[in-house]
């Protein structure tokens, strides 16, 4: 292997999705002769919304007015989405408009120029203060060559998220399949094949693991009488106030009556019981046998993001019940030609396997460092001197979490290791591991599951560009004290997002879904930055934020960088 000319540069991002030009623009705003450049492993930017994973039908989760009145839809604040080309009433933005806006606002703020695309990075190695050695492979299309190279990067940021490497569960005698094998990530890809199948056998949607988590909680886009969408619900402070929250939004008070004191209690578990039920009697899981099999095992207060949106205008639940899907509860033993094998003794004929198996979670990239990166499932000896204390605080200030549900078998779709007591992601406000503090070069955007992404891509990208200027005033210059209370409070809010979203992804991951509005709040404290936006007292507690709202943060700290 050569290694070409060398590159040396302020700021590389991974990733060019909505995080990735989030950040690209953020910093290039506040250090407009910084030297950056984004690597895309794929061959266009948008990674969830890129044009090779779009397909028929794809539309977002998100209401289209969680970004904005139908007017204009700014998914990035400062941009408007034009809504010629979809019909605005159907509530949720085709997948292709995504891809063809995010392309426009790259133009607009002249992005292209720092994107690189068909980079595989495949080595970060360490030089502390100094920055990072990049190894990175370069698919050539003109020739179909993968050159390597290196770059120096002062800082570093990851921005590839949690949809960028699909994870695939092990299936004995896939060999002997003969028939294709999709993760749902490569739907685009299959498209044309779809035509000749008479089956589809889905994984998680049509077979159910008897040992997995169960099916998730499938909401109406339409909650109570009043027709009310759950996404602006959220967005709301005083529905905010109604979930547990460890760190302080400036309403500490409102929080200590809803969940310190009987009556708050008693208000919030009913606020949960009404939104489950809700769901149930819309869904009508007991009026067939077929769709109780779709009824979710767990709480909807212990889950986070694991839950799916009824925004396609059919009737899901009618396929079940006029036999269209048929729904097994069972494992796949393995897999023979044509044939799905299950643990209760049937068997499926299928013409093709689509596996809905999620993601990988953590970057697939080659870290060669001494320090801990508190990625998802790494033991963390430093954090595991204040996990006793950080449960005792959260306990105390939430005690319903104490009451956690029962623990349930659960049975690894591979050979993954500590499954059944995995470690959290364990960095300081979700985007840095502490022992990184000082040397200020690495920095990750996009690790969390929410559905406020674009007002949370923004702050991130903000807080991260004040990070690596050395302007949060908490992480100036820690001594050993300092530090010692960045890793509590690192292990504090991990913690917290395990015990809160337990039979979610809060275990291995960050679900920031009744919290997503208090998290912002505390990246813009961090910075110094006004963070209850609204013009009036009703407004700031009772109507919903948008992206709108936080037009204007980069200047305010270019203002308070001054």
């Amino acid at each position: 292997m050569t290694l070409e000319e060398m590159e040396v540069l302020d700021l590389v991002i991974i990733g060019a999705g909505i995080h990735g030009l989030s950040m690209l623009k953020t910093y290039r705003n506040v250090h407009p002769e910084a030297s950056i450049i984004a690597l895309e492993k794929g061959n266009s930017l948008g990674e969830v919304w890129a044009k090779d994973r779009l397909y028929p039908g794809l539309r977002t989760n998100n209401h289209c007015r969680t970004y904005a009145p139908p007017s204009s839809i700014p998914i990035f604040g400062d941009y408007p989405m034009s809504t010629k080309g979809f019909d605005v009433a159907e509530d949720h933005i085709p997948g292709h408009h995504v891809n063809d806006y995010l392309l426009k606002y790259a133009v607009e703020y002249d992005l292209e120029k720092h994107i690189r695309y068909n980079c595989n990075v495949e080595a970060a190695v360490d030089n502390v203060v100094a920055g990072w050695t990049l190894t990175v492979e370069q698919v050539l299309s003109a020739s179909g060559s993968t050159p390597r190279h290196t770059i120096e990067a002062r800082k570093l940021v990851v921005a590839t998220g949690l949809t960028s490497e699909p994870f695939m569960s092990s299936l004995k005698g896939r060999d002997t399949f003969d028939a294709p094998i999709y993760h749902t990530s490569e739907l685009a890809k299959a498209e044309n094949s779809f035509g000749p199948f008479k089956r589809v056998t889905l994984l998680i949607d049509w077979v159910i693991r008897e040992s997995g988590h169960g099916p998730c909680w499938m909401m109406p886009k339409r909650l109570t009488p009043l027709k009310v969408i759950p996404e602006l619900l959220l967005q709301t402070r005083l529905i905010t106030w109604l979930s547990l929250c460890i760190w302080d939004d400036g309403f500490s008070w409102v929080r200590s009556f809803f969940h310190q004191r009987w009556l708050g209690r008693s208000l919030v578990d009913t606020f949960f019981m009404e939104m489950q039920h809700s769901a149930e009697e819309i869904n009508g899981y007991d009026r067939h046998p077929e769709t109780a099999k779709f009824k979710p095992w767990d709480d909807v207060f212990f889950i986070g993001t694991n839950r799916g949106l009824l925004n396609y205008g059919l009737e899901f639940f009618d396929f079940v019940r006029q036999g269209q899907i048929r729904v097994h509860v069972a494992d796949i033993e393995c897999l023979s030609d044509h044939t799905v094998h299950l643990s209760n003794d049937k068997f499926i004929n299928a013409d093709v396997l689509i596996c809905g198996t999620r993601w990988k979670d953590t970057p697939q990239l080659n870290f060669v460092t001494e320090k801990e990166l508190g990625l998802p499932g790494h033991i963390s000896s430093s954090a595991k001197l204040y996990i006793p204390h950080a449960d005792i605080e959260i306990f105390n200030n939430c005690p319903k979490l104490q009451n956690q549900p029962k623990p349930r078998y659960y049975k690894p779709m591979t050979e993954e290791k500590d499954v059944t007591t995995p470690e959290p992601c364990r960095q300081y406000r979700f985007m840095v591991p502490p022992e990184f503090i000082e040397s200020r070069t690495l920095a990750s955007v996009g690790a969390y599951r929410s559905p406020a992404t674009t007002i949370i891509a923004q702050s991130q990208a903000l807080w991260i560009t004040a990070f690596f200027d050395n302007q949060i005033p908490a992480l100036c210059s820690p001594d050993d004290a300092a530090l010692s209370r960045i890793m509590y409070k690192t292990v504090l809010h991990t913690q917290f997002d395990k015990w809160r979203y337990s039979r979610g992804f809060g275990p291995r991951f960050p679900e920031l879904w009744f919290d997503c509005l208090p998290y912002v709040d505390l990246m813009l404290k961090d910075i110094g930055i006004e963070n209850q936006r609204k013009q009036s007292w009703w407004a700031e507690r009772f109507t919903p934020y948008m992206p709108a709202d936080y037009v204007g943060i980069v200047d305010e700290y270019k203002d308070v960088k001054k």
